[in-house]
């Protein structure tokens, strides 16, 4: 999953932008300025090589990084990240559908956009400000894999989300003068972030209101979607409609993502320029990754990124509704076997929160032991003896792609070696997180990951709210103490309170309410048709499709 500026009020407003260029990992390379251009062209196709589908190509309902990359040329929100930029500068807050920045009224309750005149989806239709609440209202009724950024924070939007209303009454809109104007439940800063989200951008008001998987929505973006084969191919084409002053309009005529699970595949594809782009979520396998640095040094590079992969436990159940069998579980694990699995992109540590983003904690502050030491089996023994959970089955989720699949059977080992008697479920890539997010299924434990929407620690920290739901929840995780921390700190500029965030993050360790393992490198690598410099790993679209251009 991946899923964003803090404003608390309207004279806060430029300050809490400057706040999210602060937020994001320095250690990105470039610290913000223009990626080279080199020797380019414009127009040609461009293949990317991918190993997992998004979920969907409907913005209202997918939030994986493989759909992002894509949807996010397509369809163009109120505001939007800066674009041509690697590390700092690519979490910069920039209008787009809007004219400017929201101001921000009524204690930091109100958000008021004014949408720019004149704009057109790539059909031809105008665009008009109450498409914004028909398409949020779409998004609760899909639902968006991150509808709870909508229906928990604008107010009327829990009585939508539940049927008791038929619009969102939070939301005004005025088609004659452009005006949108979000009233909120209370102060919640990311909600600027949330509006540079596509999720949140608006559709005609003719599109149904259910996931067009198989053809994505009408946007206005610098591309429009071609040919889709739903989980196997994906076209983008240019869109000679574009309209939005100050965006990039892309290089390319047509970019084709291509779906295969054989990530090895893939990369052989990319390293022999059959494609031109592997697709950086996806983990480079270790077998072939000397031969790329040897042969394609001028072409590869690691880039960090603000992401956390983890485990996840079913609080609400046996075995792991009891603290000690979580505890435990946090004690046995090797986070250096798993650094393994992932080809040493991971880098190990125990807290949700990454480096990158204000509120991180020390790794050598973790409870049960060293990240980058061996596991503590003593203690582990004894807190499962304490649990009394001894013999409990448990059913465990995770992808069948590698090295998710190699994460989902080593966890499983462990269970096992503590004396819970683990099987695994293993969930084709492509909807293994609407699986385990239905409401329905309540699952037991399993694999997660996090990959930065916006550089706030409530983006990562969010995911065990007891309001975030079971798409993102997956643990049903309620903590009255954890909820009212959260509530608390979202109202702040993230810098001024980061040792707080810091502190609810080793509270949520310390109850082992996930078992986080580290932090990911994601790889930047390109077949020699491209100008590798002048392509850009952007910290919030991993990929930035506008930036790739054939020599």
């Amino acid at each position: 999953m991946k899923r964003y500026v803090k404003p608390l009020a309207g004279s806060l407003l430029t300050g809490a932008v400057a706040v999210v260029l602060g937020a994001c990992s320095s250690s990105a390379p470039s610290a913000g300025s223009p990626a080279s251009t080199g020797s380019t062209t414009n127009g040609g196709t461009i293949t990317i090589a991918a190993g997992t589908a998004p979920l969907s190509a409907d913005q209202g309902l997918d939030f994986t990084t493989q759909g992002t990359e894509l949807y996010s040329v397509v369809n163009t929100p109120l505001l939007t990240f800066k674009r041509g930029v690697e590390g700092v500068g690519g979490t910069q807050i920039v209008p787009a559908l809007a004219q400017s920045l929201p101001t921000v009224s009524n204690g930091g309750k109100t958000y008021t956009f004014t949408l720019r005149s004149g704009l057109h989806y790539s059909n031809g239709t105008p665009i008009k400000a109450s498409d914004v609440p028909y398409a949020l209202e779409r998004d609760i009724k899909i639902p968006w894999q991150a509808a709870s950024f909508v229906s928990a924070y604008i107010a009327g939007g829990t009585a939508y989300a539940n049927g008791k209303a038929k619009t969102i009454s939070g939301i005004t809109t005025n088609d004659a003068t452009g005006t949108i104007t979000v009233n909120l439940v209370a102060p919640f800063a990311p909600i600027v972030d949330i509006f540079a989200l596509a999720g949140t951008a608006p559709v005609p008001q003719t599109t149904p209101m259910k996931n067009l998987a198989g053809t994505g929505t009408i946007g206005d973006g610098p591309y429009k979607w071609g040919p889709i084969t739903a989980g196997q191919t994906y076209t983008l084409v240019k869109n000679p409609k574009f309209d939005v002053p100050g965006l990039p309009r892309g290089h390319a005529d047509t970019i084709v993502y291509k779906v295969n699970s054989n990530v090895l595949a893939d990369a052989e594809q990319v390293l022999s320029n059959q494609a031109d782009v592997f697709d950086p979520g996806d983990t480079l396998p270790a077998s072939i990754l000397q031969q790329v640095k040897s042969q394609a040094s001028d072409r590869y590079a690691p880039i960090p990124t603000n992401s956390t992969f983890y485990f996840w436990f079913g609080t609400t159940q046996k075995p792991f509704n009891n603290l000690a069998a979580r505890q435990a579980v946090l004690a046995a694990l090797d986070l250096r076997a798993l650094s393994r699995l992932d080809s040493g992109f991971l880098n190990e540590d125990c807290h949700l929160i990454p480096p990158g983003i204000d509120g991180h904690s020390d790794p050598a502050t973790c409870p049960y032991h060293s990240p980058t030491g061996p596991p503590n089996m003593t203690k582990a023994k004894q807190l499962m003896q304490q649990s009394g959970m001894i013999g409990q089955p448990v059913t465990v989720y995770g992808e069948d792609r590698a090295p998710r699949r190699q994460y989902l059977d080593y966890f499983t080992s462990v269970l096992n070696s503590l004396g819970f008697k683990a099987t695994e479920k293993v969930v084709n890539s492509g909807v293994y997180f609407t699986t385990i997010g239905a409401p329905s299924l309540k699952p037991q434990a399993g694999w997660g990951d996090w990959v930065q929407d916006f550089p706030n620690p409530w983006d990562f920290m969010q995911l065990f709210a007891s309001n975030a739901g079971s798409s993102l929840n997956y643990g049903y995780v309620t903590d009255p103490h954890y909820d009212s921390t959260l509530n608390t700190l979202y109202q702040s500029d993230p810098k001024s309170v980061a040792s707080q965030w810091s502190a609810l993050d080793n509270f949520a360790v310390g109850k082992a309410y996930y078992a986080a393992y580290g932090h990911e490198e994601f790889p930047k690598f390109y077949s020699n048709r491209l100008n590798f410099s002048s392509g850009v790993m952007s910290v919030e679209y991993q990929t930035d499709m506008t930036s790739l251009q054939l020599k």
